[in-house]
């Protein structure tokens, strides 16, 4: 059995202010094991400079620790901190000011059971033992240093079975008890116990902290068939040759030394064979040896027959035996290969999480590449778990970067159920009241009240619905392109001079002028309303150049923005199609866009995607005219979301499903 160390990483909440990264490197010795070196680091108030001096302290670390294998591992890790901070004091000189931001940052060893750490700034170290946290980085700096050497204290400790080591950029203390620390400690699983940890720091934390996590296992070391007997025997090959049965024939009197020792040999063979995977999984080969066993450990005498028996036996458990190590080291190699894989992935992941914050499209690049290599080991046996967990993960850095927030028990303005209410449609926002259409029925909602439903037309269904600002009512458009209106508590057709209205899939307004949607024509019609005469004027082309043949939805701010069927985002302006560039866009593709809203008053822009339950926000940027993706609000427990109104006076928005009303903060 070997002490081995299992090491994650995790970064737990969100700020754009500082550099935070976590790397490690690891190298496979020959006194058995491997031997890791760590870095958790924070950078505050140099960004130009931040990465390159995290790359270079750690390759420093790494260079200088491993590089003199006889040495004692204390002073490597004495010369590879003196090494660390030549080079920051090289990066001091390179500034006018001498100041290269203030460094919050973990450096340590683990090598042969043992734990090297060093500290500086805020950040901390913990040995968890036994359910008692201790705080091994303590006393290590001096919180009023500011120039010379950042690194001047090592710490250093045997490590046991069960140990869980935990570095933190900040005094994690800060934010969680050491009995509750204690509690989520499970060293054979870090990222449990990683995630445990930042599910109790998620609402507290007002920064950023970068964490790794290591778990101290005993596992048990690569069987290999022993080519020898111990050194005072000596070797066993060296008395076997290709006539071993006519030699022994001739020598059967003079060999009782060597049969004993060919015998104990067996014996320590076998007992091997017997708790070796080729021997487990080859029941014939595994029944000869025990046979074997028996015949020649058991019978009474030497025999020329044993001896050949023993011979032979030895040749066929160590043709076994070769084979075995050799198919072990091809598995190894493998395994090997797309464990790096699962490495690179993992660290692929933590930078993408930390370029994200400044370059979520470089963030992008690296995420797709760690999941192509994830992939990649997603159908082999032995590492299937850890690939799916990465791939998990990818997906969470994905989630974080997109800035997902969950409402995890919005309020219920409305229950239209109440009424009989179960596909609504659409909603209506007016000054201190709600409709909210079906396909066949209208509901007016006043407070929290829901007020008897009014019938449309039984034959042609509604939908899509306005509130048409030239008459402050509630405006109607049917699936035959009918348009109607509600006032004095009736549904009313209205009319057009042109005698029938286009087809289309929605409506919406702009002052006095009606617009539909007619993705079928490639169209957007205008009506305009003629006050005196109570109807519409004739229909007008609106778009002259670009095409709304995959349009779903449209608002209007002055800008026409129509909603396409992929969730894309088209922009017209005088009936042009206008360029429209998406700044920090989502990674997440919408599955059913179904509703785009804003107005000429709002700084921003919803979107609807009805089937996955979210709902996307984007900026306005007046200056460049771009939209600027800001976030997606998801509704726990609400999976169909059909309309949303936003309330700028109170920045409430207002989400619709197909029964209930509800309100969320922004």
């Amino acid at each position: 059995m070997m002490l081995k160390a299992q090491y994650e990483f995790l970064f737990v909440g969100r700020d754009e202010g500082s550099f935070l990264e976590n790397y490690t490197y690891e190298v496979q010795q020959n006194k058995g094991g491997a031997g890791q070196v760590f870095l958790c680091l924070e950078v505050q108030n140099n960004p130009s400079e931040a990465e390159a001096m995290g790359e270079a302290i750690f390759q420093e670390l790494k260079t200088v620790f491993f590089e003199e294998n006889g040495a004692e591992g204390y002073l490597r890790f004495e010369n590879a901190l003196k090494a660390i901070n030549r080079r920051l004091n090289d990066f001091r000189k390179g500034k006018l000011n001498k100041h290269i931001g203030t460094v919050h940052a973990i450096v340590a060893a683990v090598e042969h059971g043992s734990l090297y750490v060093s500290q500086c700034g805020d950040s901390e170290a913990y040995l968890i033992r036994k359910r008692f946290v201790s705080i091994v980085s303590e006393g290590l700096s001096d919180p009023h240093h500011t120039d010379g050497d950042l690194f001047t204290s090592i710490a250093n400790g045997d490590l046991e079975p069960g140990d869980f080591v935990l570095f933190a950029t900040t005094r994690l203390l800060r934010y969680v008890s050491k009995i509750d620390l204690s509690r989520m400690v499970i060293s054979s699983n870090v990222s449990r116990t990683l995630s445990d940890v930042r599910d109790s720091l998620s609402g507290e934390i007002l920064g950023r902290i970068g964490l790794i996590g290591i778990g101290m296992t005993l596992v048990t070391e690569d069987v290999v068939v022993p080519g020898a007997i111990d050194e005072e025997e000596g070797p066993l090959l060296q008395s076997v040759s290709s006539s071993a049965g006519s030699r022994a024939a001739s020598v059967a009197s003079s060999v009782g030394p060597f049969f004993e020792r060919a015998k104990k040999y067996m014996g320590a063979v076998v007992e091997k064979a017997r708790h070796s995977e080729v021997f487990s999984k080859t029941g014939p080969l595994a029944r000869f040896a025990s046979q074997l066993h028996y015949r020649v450990t058991r019978e009474k005498g030497v025999t020329k027959d044993k001896i050949l028996i023993a011979f032979l036996g030895v040749i066929v458990v160590l043709s076994g035996g070769v084979w075995f190590v050799h198919s072990s080291q091809i598995k190894n190699a493998e395994l090997l290969a797309l464990d790096g894989k699962l490495q690179e992935a993992r660290q692929m992941v933590n930078d993408a999480e930390s370029k994200g914050q400044t370059d979520k499209a470089a963030a992008g690049v690296i995420l797709a590449s760690a999941e192509e290599k994830a992939k990649a080991v997603l159908n082999t046996s032995n590492y299937r778990a850890k690939a799916l967990e990465i791939l998990t993960q990818i997906q969470s850095t994905r989630d974080l970067l997109d800035n997902i927030k969950h409402v995890a028990a919005p309020k219920v303005v409305a229950d239209l159920s109440s009424k009989g209410a179960s596909g609504a449609l659409g909603m209506i926002a007016a000054k201190d009241r709600f409709y909210v259409y079906e396909a066949q029925k209208l509901y007016e909602v006043i407070l929290d009240k829901v007020q008897k439903p009014v019938s449309f037309d039984d034959n042609d269904p509604v939908i899509s619905g306005i509130l048409f600002d030239e008459k402050s009512e509630p405006v109607f458009f049917s699936k035959a392109g009918k348009v109607s209106e509600f006032i004095d508590g009736a549904v009313r057709p209205m009319s057009a001079q042109e005698g029938a209205f286009r087809k289309g899939v929605q409506i919406t307004d702009w002052g006095s002028r009606l617009y539909i949607l007619d993705p079928s024509s490639d169209q957007i019609w205008r009506y305009s309303y003629i006050k005196s005469k109570g109807s519409f004027a004739t229909a007008e082309g609106y778009k002259t150049e670009g095409d709304v043949k995959n349009g779903v939805a449209l608002t209007i701010d002055s800008n026409v923005y129509i909603l396409n069927s992929d969730g894309s985002i088209s922009r017209f302006y005088g009936g042009i199609k206008q360029p429209l560039a998406i700044d920090r866009a989502p990674f997440s593709v919408m599955t059913n866009p179904t509703r785009i809203y804003t107005d000429a008053d709002m700084t921003q822009i919803f979107v609807v995607d009805s089937a996955a339950g979210k709902i996307y926000v984007y900026f306005k940027d007046q200056k460049t005219q771009h939209l600027v993706y800001q976030q997606q609000i998801a509704l726990d427990g609400v999976t169909d979301i059909r309309d949303v109104s936003f309330d700028k006076t109170t920045n409430q928005l207002y989400v619709l499903d197909a029964k209930r009303i509800y309100q969320v903060q922004m």
